[in-house]
């Protein structure tokens, strides 16, 4: 794989952020949004991440934006839910199938002990198998599957949710923990 830098996301980074979303819509893959979306329509939506605690990053090779994630809150925010939090993530069409995005979530899950996340909640389209598989590599555990709930280009799709617990510190497989535990 190319090297892949990952830093926080910035407003400069919007119009990438934007075209990578709009990327998405039309193979009915990621995303809900069946029309393109513009930044002036994500302005307020990229101000309202917080990098202390919800960030926004992007992936960049060769000083080019490939793909992007973020953090939201789950159940619209409410405090007893601040521990967990939403992964959303996009990859640049013509960088899929890189491994990219396993690379990606990888790094976004070794970040959430840092933001105080201790479970990672990964959602996609009952058809989408490359996030399928993603999850089940990282040891995302299925938790619900809510049937035909959306229409997606004509078909009626579901909706899989996936949970991973995380750690307070992230351990390497095989690698001492120095608790005995992991």
């Amino acid at each position: 794989m190319e090297d892949i830098a990952i830093r926080d996301a910035t407003e400069v980074d919007l119009p990438a952020i934007v075209e990578i979303y709009n990327q998405s819509i039309p193979g009915g893959w990621s995303t809900a949004d069946t029309k393109p979306v513009t930044v002036a329509d994500r302005i307020q939506w990229f101000r309202n991440f917080d990098p202390a605690k919800r960030p926004i990053w992007v992936a960049e090779i060769g000083g080019q934006v490939v793909a992007w994630a973020s953090l939201s809150s789950f159940y619209a925010g409410r405090p007893a839910y601040d521990a967990t939090a939403e992964i959303s993530m996009y990859i640049s069409t013509a960088h899929h199938r890189r491994g990219i995005g396993r690379h990606l979530k990888r790094w976004v899950i070794e970040q959430c002990p840092r933001l105080g996340v201790t479970t990672l909640l990964s959602m996609h389209f009952d058809h989408n198998e490359a996030t399928r598989r993603i999850n089940e590599s990282l040891g995302f555990q299925p938790m619900g599957h809510l049937t035909e709930i959306a229409v997606v280009q004509g078909q009626q799709r579901g909706l899989v949710i996936w949970a991973l617990r995380i750690p307070s510190e992230i351990v390497e497989p095989g690698a001492a923990s120095g608790t005995g535990e992991v």
